[in-house]
């Protein structure tokens, strides 16, 4: 019992501290989203967020290795395995350097193909080719370094790394106002991104170093099995990051392509709106692959269903009012945090049809990173291709009839099909039926929810000013939070403040791998 609450004690930390840091970036992003747009203008953002998105396809030369560290690390270091982990980081850093020469070459090759078509865009000539050239150096370099993030995360080593990345967020902060107070423009905005990064990168590289004192790079720990050990869980978590990509950045070229670049910079702003949410919630249940991973590699497949039944009810806790704040206040909200009222005319409807999918995606997100835990995640990328494609086919589709909506809706509707396929197949995996999952995981946040969304639909629409946004959202959160705390309150006292008890879950079927 005590290692079992040492070990939900280490998972809620590792989580809150993980959590802290992506907060952290999030709350950045919301203040210097608005910023941005009036230092650069609508185009010249529309522009930033169409590169970002195109670039944002060259992380796919990760080719799922940086989830499989994660993966194997824990495991092997679970055991005490140093020389398997000599050889898989080894080979990890071997394979990314390659992949980091491939996206250099395809890179200098595509840029001065893609930006002159960017640039036409623009009322007048900027730097959108030496941007892009100088964005794509900075992901093919990072593509080695960032093999020692995911060496942290694999040693459950969340709070250091989360110190390391608020201290770069500063850095970064200041360098981004400082060149938009001085020289406004892409290129700066390029060379911040790429001298933080480097700086940022280094320093974990130390820790890592540091955290495991007989780690060694080398070439001679590179052989034909641990690289084929790699590929065969890298190749399913490769595809899966594709279809993430496609299924993410897709939207704004799509927008971008078939109507303007002011509208790709407003769909990818409600967009963001909506990601900001998700990422905020899906940072805490990051750190659930490596917590699996050691459990199976000990036996403790009840701890893996505590891990999902228990953490996906408190990140349906997190996710549900956020949701129905998104739908009560997102158009006043998006006035009043970008200036003007015509953002929300142009934002919300896209926004409001993005955040329906949050609770199904949350929930989706604890159930995948116990298939990657348990490095089960064949089924899991050959559905999120499905899913990646129905969602061009419709965004396609619906761009002309329905403009920005339209590709919102082609985005929103195979998500939830698809959020829904995983938890099935998840709850199969660990052998708990459908009924139980539910039950335990959703039923009470689904009851408690009821409350701020009451209040809030009884409030009618706020004014799009920031004491009456905040005065609203309160009044349904504080209530919330008082009832969330009486149902989950005898669970809490009667395990001393953390779920500790060994559990094996009403409705096991014995399915179990």
């Amino acid at each position: 019992m005590g290692e079992d609450r040492s070990a939900s004690q280490s998972l809620v930390v590792g989580a809150a501290t993980n959590w802290a840091a992506f907060a952290a970036t999030l709350a950045v992003s919301f203040f210097l989203a608005p910023y941005l747009v009036r230092s650069l203008g609508d185009a010249r953002y529309g522009v930033w967020c169409v590169v970002e998105s195109i670039l944002a396809y060259f992380t796919l030369f990760d080719l799922g290795i940086a989830a499989c560290l994660v993966r194997f690390v824990a495991k092997y270091h679970a055991v005490g395995g140093r020389a398997e982990l000599n050889r898989i980081i080894s080979s990890a850093v071997g394979l990314f350097t390659l992949a980091a020469f491939v996206v250099m070459v395809l890179g200098a090759a595509l840029t001065p193909w893609i930006a002159p078509r960017l640039e036409r865009q623009l009322d007048e000539p900027g730097d959108v080719l030496p941007f892009m050239l100088l964005m794509v150096v900075n992901g093919a370099i990072t593509l080695p370094l960032s093999a020692f993030p995911s060496i942290l995360d694999g040693l459950q080593r969340f709070g250091t790394k989360s110190a390391i990345r608020l201290v770069s967020l500063a850095f970064r902060v200041g360098a981004i106002v400082g060149v938009m107070e001085t020289r406004p423009g892409l290129l700066p905005l390029a060379l911040v991104f790429t001298g933080v990064n480097l700086l940022e990168h280094g320093v974990l590289a130390l820790v890592c170093f540091r955290c495991l004192p007989g780690l060694q790079l080398s070439p001679r720990w590179i052989n034909r099995a641990t690289v084929r050990e790699i590929r065969g869980y890298s190749l399913d978590a490769f595809l899966a990051m594709l279809a993430g990509r496609i299924t993410v950045q897709s939207g704004a070229i799509i927008v971008g392509g078939f109507l303007s670049m002011a509208a790709a910079a407003h769909y990818a702003i409600a967009a963001r709106l909506v990601d900001m949410a998700r990422t905020l919630l899906r940072s805490a249940t990051t750190t659930l692959t490596p917590a699996v991973s050691h459990r199976e590699a000990t036996g403790d497949l009840d701890g893996v269903r505590r891990v999902l039944l228990d953490g996906t009810r408190w990140m349906l806790y997190f996710v549900l009012p956020i949701q129905g704040g998104l739908l009560a206040f997102g158009a006043p909200f998006l006035a009043r945090w970008l200036g003007h009222a015509d953002y929300a005319t142009w934002c919300f409807p896209p926004a409001a049809i993005l955040s329906a999918t949050l609770t199904m995606s949350v929930a989706q997100s604890v159930a995948s990173r116990i298939l990657y835990g348990m490095g089960q995640l064949k089924l899991f990328a050959r559905l999120a291709l499905v899913e990646a494609a129905v969602n061009m086919g419709l965004s396609l589709l619906l761009v002309g009839p329905l403009g920005v909506v339209g590709v919102a809706i082609g985005v929103a509707l195979p998500h939830v099909g698809f959020c829904i396929v995983v938890i099935v197949y998840t709850c199969y995996r660990l052998g708990i039926d459908v009924k139980s999952y539910f039950i335990r995981s959703c039923l009470k946040p689904l009851a408690t929810v009821a409350i701020p969304v009451g209040v809030w639909g009884l409030l009618g629409s706020a004014e799009a000013t920031w004491p009456s946004i905040a005065l609203g959202i309160v009044a349904g959160l504080g209530p919330y939070a008082c009832a969330v705390l009486a149902a989950e309150w005898p669970g809490l006292v009667g395990s001393g403040g953390v779920r500790g008890r060994g559990f094996v879950p009403v409705g096991v079927s014995g399915r179990g791998r």
